[in-house]
């Protein structure tokens, strides 16, 4: 009976943690898991391989008394290659990502961030659950104002802003701004209202305006600085008054 409960709560478990790393499908532009290039995702291929391994060991804690020895060698051997398989799975698309990534490799890059609007900061939503992150491993924060890159990056567009921004359930557009935070989602667009007076939207890098925001690929460095000094400005007031300089 013990081991019949065990069994049980081990394949719900596996379930359960393979339901958490699903995920909807990213728009091509801003693809963070490269999951299109091979039949499974390494998420994929885990999860799979964990339901997998979890049912051959229910199996063996129910049967075990059962079963006679070919059996016991036939689910033995198929533990055995289900570990490996997965194993060799994940270690050849690791390899294969890291040879044809841009950077040879995995980067860990770092920006600082600010978001204002009318003259009020702005927090994203606070990390949930044990990853301590918002976003995806590739591109997240950690409650820190500042963006990670931690990752193989296959296209110069997974390690910009607009990416960022829809990494962590919010956009970055020419035109518009969306933030995820504890009180629910902000979004502002160009000429919505500041101290009732149309606003517009900036965005400065390092204390300089720049355009095509959402397509700014962060500097490739793990210090800040060298790394960018992001504030992101939606505010009714004119380039002039406004500070670019991020606390």
């Amino acid at each position: 009976m013990k081991r019949g409960i065990i069994a049980l709560l081990l394949i719900i478990s596996v379930l359960c943690s393979f339901n958490v790393f699903s995920h909807e499908a990213e728009p091509q532009e801003f693809n963070l898991e490269h999951s299109d290039m091979y039949p499974l995702s390494q998420i994929e291929a885990f999860g799979y391989g964990s339901l997998a391994f979890a049912i051959l060991i229910a199996i063996i804690l129910l049967f075990h008394k059962k079963m006679n020895e070919i059996a016991k060698k036939i689910v033995y051997c198929m533990v055995a290659v289900t570990a490996v398989l997965v194993t060799l799975y994940l270690v050849i698309t690791t390899l294969h990502l890291n040879i044809i990534s841009l950077t040879k490799g995995p980067v860990h890059w770092h920006a600082d961030f600010e978001i204002w609007i009318c003259d009020k900061e702005i927090d994203l939503v606070d990390p949930k659950g044990l990853s301590n992150r918002v976003g995806p491993p590739l591109l997240h924060e950690h409650n820190d104002n500042r963006i990670h890159v931690e990752g193989v990056i296959l296209d110069k567009k997974q390690a910009s802003l607009g990416a960022f921004f829809y990494a962590v359930g919010g956009s970055l557009s020419y035109d518009g701004l969306k933030v995820p935070t504890d009180n629910g989602l902000i979004s502002v667009h160009d000429s919505d209202l500041c101290s009732e007076k149309p606003a517009n939207l900036y965005v400065f890098v390092n204390g300089k305006l720049i355009e095509d925001y959402q397509y700014y690929v962060l500097s490739p460095y793990e210090r800040v600085p060298p790394g960018d000094r992001i504030k992101i400005i939606f505010t009714e007031k004119p380039l002039e008054e406004i500070n670019t300089n991020i606390i």
